[in-house]
């Protein structure tokens, strides 16, 4: 058996709820649209993950669970048809990954073996972030133990004890202040990548857990990840990218923990990462995010909001003029490409 991966540590966010959407509506600013709603009922997004796939929208957004009825309200009034629910649920972080497929993996395969079905998952560049049913917050935690390691806590047990009296350090608090434009700490993008689609049975994910560890094994790095909404019950839909490899060497990877024919692929997409002070814990930054690339007719293919960073992947081309727009409305100290 392979020795435990150390890791810096996990966080548990409770006490939210969950609100998935499947959208067909094929408006560009569909997404701008909705979260401009929620940032102006000042309601924050600890998590959020926003995904196009061919014609439709696929957004996962985490709430505090006060106000769940208040979000799923707002939607249902600003679009017909869709009818969200918020479902009571727990947050579970672990970090860093540093961009380590095999981080990834070693989780998939521990959720695979116990059977435990995360409702969403997504990276950010330091973390990797589960969206669990509260009820089965405690049995994920336990199957942490035995793939990773954390430091002073070497069981469960240990874990459990040293969050006691620390809930309200986990929950997200908002911001006293708001700033005429949001700083960032840094911002990094990379072209070249390549943006791989799979959709797989549930109960395959400890073989996706192996696919990942495979290309560990290659040397290749995630830049993203972020699973979608999807209307079958027993099916995952994943994004990720990783560096440009071709089609046929990820089917071979993929091969016998996702058929052929549910894998696509597209190249040469761009990456983008950001974090920044109030990132987690203030509404309204992913709108002004989002409207600022409508303005410039940028592509959003995905875009993950999680802990305190934003994730985003946008063609190859159009990679610059995005960097553009993220200057015009937030505060940048740095850039810096990566890769060639």
């Amino acid at each position: 058996m392979p020795s435990p991966s150390r890791l810096g540590g996990f966080k548990v966010l409770k006490d939210v709820a969950r609100v998935t959407l499947l959208s067909h509506d094929q408006s560009r600013d569909f997404p701008s649209r909705l979260l401009q709603a929620v940032a102006e009922k000042k309601i924050n997004l600890p998590y959020l993950t926003c995904v196009k796939d061919g014609q439709a929208y696929g957004l996962n957004m985490l709430v505090d669970a006060s106000s769940g009825e208040k979000i799923c309200g707002l939607i249902s009034n600003l679009f017909q048809g869709l009818r969200p629910e918020a479902t009571e649920s727990a947050i579970l972080s672990i970090f860093p990954h540093r961009n380590n497929p095999e981080i990834t993996g070693s989780l998939f395969q521990a959720f695979g073996r116990n059977r435990i079905e995360p409702d969403a998952v997504a990276n950010s560049p330091s973390a990797t972030s589960v969206v669990l049913k509260a009820s089965i917050l405690e049995q994920a935690s336990r199957a942490l133990f035995g793939p990773f390691s954390f430091g002073a806590y070497r069981t469960p047990a240990d874990w459990k004890l040293a969050q006691k009296g620390k809930e309200k350090l986990y929950k997200e608090v908002v911001a006293s202040y708001q700033e005429q434009r949001p700083k960032v700490y840094g911002l990094e993008y990379q072209k070249g990548q390549e943006l791989v689609n799979i959709s797989f049975d549930k109960k395959r994910m400890a073989d996706v857990g192996a696919s990942f560890r495979e290309l560990a094994n290659r040397g290749a790095n995630i830049n993203f990840l972020a699973t979608r909404a999807c209307d079958r019950d027993n099916e995952d839909h994943l994004l990720f990218c990783i560096p440009s490899t071709g089609t046929a060497s990820i089917t071979e990877i993929l091969n016998g923990a996702v058929q052929k024919e549910k894998i696509w692929c597209m190249a040469p997409v761009a990456t983008f990462s950001m974090n920044g002070p109030h990132f987690g814990d203030r509404y309204g930054i992913a709108s002004e995010l989002l409207q600022a690339f409508l303005e410039k007719g940028i592509d959003v293919i995905g875009l993950s909001c999680t802990i305190a960073s934003i994730t985003g992947v946008v063609p190859s081309e159009q990679v610059e003029r995005a960097v553009e727009s993220i200057q015009s409305c937030f505060e940048v100290p740095s850039i810096i490409k990566k890769g060639g």
